[in-house]
């Protein structure tokens, strides 16, 4: 069943590219689909983008070792999305580039700014990449039972597809999709974790195979402690 669920996501959303590629015929549409897109796609795919593995494993894991000092790596997260909204990406709409090389090379002509930063996105994207394709292939090998190395190799190759066929179009509606059911499961893991509470231990059991209830409620007065004295 879990196959056929992501063989068919795989389809859908290598056909949707196919489809949004057909409508891609300028470097507009290529590099910022058109400025076609509806604000709410655009936020629930930015939503979709920041609630990647990075944050549900990554961030987690961190919170976990670290307690709040883990934490504050998402609030971080959070603040350069808003850094680069305002100081990055406003400067260039009014510029009327797509890129950040680009809006360097018409503020100041040069060559060696050009390299610099050709040089500076490919570095970054390879240590960007590196990881996601990783845990993209650990991820695939207990799916379909391939080895690890071909699970890269798989992943890499839709991603690729989706990229080349219609640029930003296509992401976008992928990270929509993605960042749709995302908020969805969420919201049905929170709502069934407050109707039927938390507990560590599978369907409520304990080591003596005892059921015992999932959560347990306690009042007590704000100057009592946690013992139960004052």
């Amino acid at each position: 069943m879990a196959i056929i669920i992501f063989l068919s996501f795989v389809v859908f959303v290598v056909g949707l590219s196919f489809y949004l590629g057909n409508k891609t015929k300028s470097a507009s549409d290529y590099f910022a689909a058109g400025g076609q897109i509806h604000w709410a796609v655009n936020g629930i795919a930015f939503a979709g983008d920041y609630l990647s593995a990075a944050s549900f494993l990554g961030i987690c894991g961190m919170i976990a070792f670290y307690g709040y000092d883990g934490f504050l790596y998402s609030i971080g997260y959070l603040a350069g999305w808003i850094v680069a909204l305002f100081v990055v990406a406003e400067p260039m709409k009014r510029l009327g580039k797509y890129t950040f090389t680009d809006a360097l090379d018409a503020k100041f002509n040069s060559r060696g700014i050009q390299l610099a930063a050709g040089i500076s996105t490919l570095v970054v994207s390879v240590f960007y990449v590196i990881p996601q394709m990783v845990g993209a292939g650990a991820l695939v090998v207990p799916l379909l039972h391939m080895p690890h190395h071909w699970g890269v190799i798989m992943v890499g190759a839709i991603v690729i597809t989706i990229v080349a066929t219609a640029g930003m179009a296509s992401t976008t509606y992928v990270q929509f999709l993605k960042g749709g059911l995302l908020i969805l499961f969420s919201l049905i893991i929170s709502i069934a974790v407050c109707v039927r509470g938390f507990s560590t231990t599978p369907e409520g059991i304990d080591d003596a195979g005892n059921v015992v209830a999932h959560y347990t409620w306690r009042t007590m007065d704000a100057s009592q402690k946690p013992d139960g004295s004052l």
